[in-house]
């Protein structure tokens, strides 16, 4: 083996990708001796980055016998898939996306190169977490011996999951070709759909399913059970959902969680009757459980879809501030070109709507970017507006206290304003909600007044 080359191997798996030049210093050899060097590599091993004298090298890194290469496919509106970019496994846990028109949104202007520290920001919600995420943490390991607790996941288990079983994850993209098929199949096969007028039935049998693959601590304290399914309506066409359900067990916290899940769909009731775009919901009750059925907004009813990102994958990519409010985020995106006035707005105004209605679980998790190519990007519809201040405790509390908003800041005095009457619709709204128990009617009365005092002092 040449000195020179096993010296580059040593050196890209020590400090990642590197240019001739920095090689050159490294090892002490001419221009020369590591353009023959580089040259003797194969591409199997060497990753070629960039063009002319910008070229950087990067060493391939195989994951777990799938190799270090995978398409990334697009899955568009219509259902038909394009390949978006190819991503690279690196030395040193980076990535290289390789994609031939480089996007302005998916590089950034801190990825100019494709080159990315860890897995690709833009894949980061496909890291399985929530209810949903660690059932399919429990397949996984059954299947490939990955961690049975998703937050023990790294970059390398995600992209083999990915692969090996990511067809039906959130957002457009699709990586590998195995999960591709899958996608594809799962769009073409019309057994796994449910008929619109047959969900009293399956949504309860679906329930019942979910519940009873869980295990010993799978389930976080307070986080709300649920499955998604696709819909089979008429004229051919469908509707994919996710259905969250409360307990059949017919225990307060259960009433409460139900009270919740009604809660949500007033939200968004409240919010789209004043042109704010929300996730659309229904509530269905059956054999003792309320069931929020809620349409997938990264979904067409053509089976194709949109593509979709967190503001926690965005913001920890570029701004890296989550601990900071919706309203600060408005503010710093629109600044930096990333969302238009309208949607800066409407973010800032579902921020305050949210504090006025007790939503106390307002995190980075819970608002999401429609993902398109050129900045700025579309704020995606509400969705997980739940007054979260209600929530059962771990020990089965059920909260009863008024919500305590603060008055919004004077820059903001208008959007305060209108949030502040969208609220009292709201709080109004479920004090005379009839499936809502009396318990949560009566914090509802409360809080309308609470908030009608507010709405009085945003006006002074």
């Amino acid at each position: 083996m040449n000195i020179c080359e096993a010296g580059v191997r040593q050196e890209l798996s020590r400090r990642g990708v590197l240019s001739s030049r920095e090689l050159q210093s490294a090892l002490g050899v001419s221009q020369p001796t590591m353009a023959r060097a580089l040259a003797a590599l194969s591409p199997t091993e060497l990753v070629r980055i960039g063009r002319a004298r910008a070229t950087r090298y990067g060493l391939r890194r195989d994951i777990r016998g799938l190799g270090s290469t995978w398409p990334l496919y697009r899955i568009a509106e219509n259902g038909r898939a394009s390949v978006a970019a190819h991503l690279h496994a690196l030395a040193r846990g980076e990535w290289f996306l390789e994609d031939e028109e480089a996007s302005e949104t998916l590089r950034g202007n801190l990825f100019p190169d494709g080159v990315f520290p860890d897995l690709p920001w833009f894949l980061q919600d496909l890291r399985p977490r929530g209810f949903l995420g660690r059932c399919l943490a429990h397949r996984c390991a059954d299947q490939f011996g990955t961690p049975r607790d998703p937050r023990d996941w790294s970059s390398d288990d995600v992209v083999h999951g990915l692969v090996a079983c990511g067809g039906d994850l959130s957002g457009a993209f699709v990586l590998g070709r195995r999960a591709l098929e899958a996608a594809q199949a799962m769009a073409q096969d019309p057994r796994g759909r449910i008929a619109f007028d047959a969900r009293q039935e399956q949504y309860p049998a679906r329930a019942d399913a979910v519940m009873g693959d869980q295990w010993p601590g799978s389930s976080a304290a307070g986080e709300q059970p649920k499955f998604t399914a696709c819909l089979a309506e008429g004229g051919g066409a469908i509707c994919p959902v996710i259905v969250k359900f409360s307990g059949a067990a017919g225990r307060p916290e259960d009433r409460r969680w139900a009270d919740l899940l009604i809660a949500e769909h007033v939200a968004n009731e409240v919010l789209a009757e004043a042109g704010i775009p929300c996730a659309k919901t229904s509530i269905l009750v059956a054999a003792g459980r309320t069931f929020l059925e809620s349409r997938r907004f990264d979904r067409t009813a053509a089976g194709g879809r949109r593509g979709l990102v967190s503001l926690e994958a965005f913001d920890n990519a570029f701004f890296g501030a989550i601990d900071t409010s919706w309203m600060d985020a408005a503010r710093r995106y629109r600044d930096a070109g990333w969302l238009a006035s309208g949607d800066a707005d409407r973010l800032t105004l579902l921020w305050l709507f949210g504090a006025m209605i007790g939503n106390t679980d307002m995190h980075y998790g819970n608002v999401s970017l429609f993902l398109g190519d050129v900045k700025p990007l579309a704020l995606a519809p509400t969705y997980d507006m739940v007054p979260m201040l209600y929530r059962p405790d771990i020990e089965g509390r059920l909260p009863a206290e008024a919500v305590a908003p603060s008055l919004p800041p004077p820059e903001v005095a208008s959007l305060g304003a209108r949030a502040a009457r969208l609220a009292h619709a709201f709080w109004d709204r479920m004090s005379r909600e009839e499936p809502v128990s009396s318990d949560f009617r009566n914090i509802a009365s409360t809080n309308a007044r609470v908030v009608a005092d507010l709405d009085a002092a945003c006006r002074v």
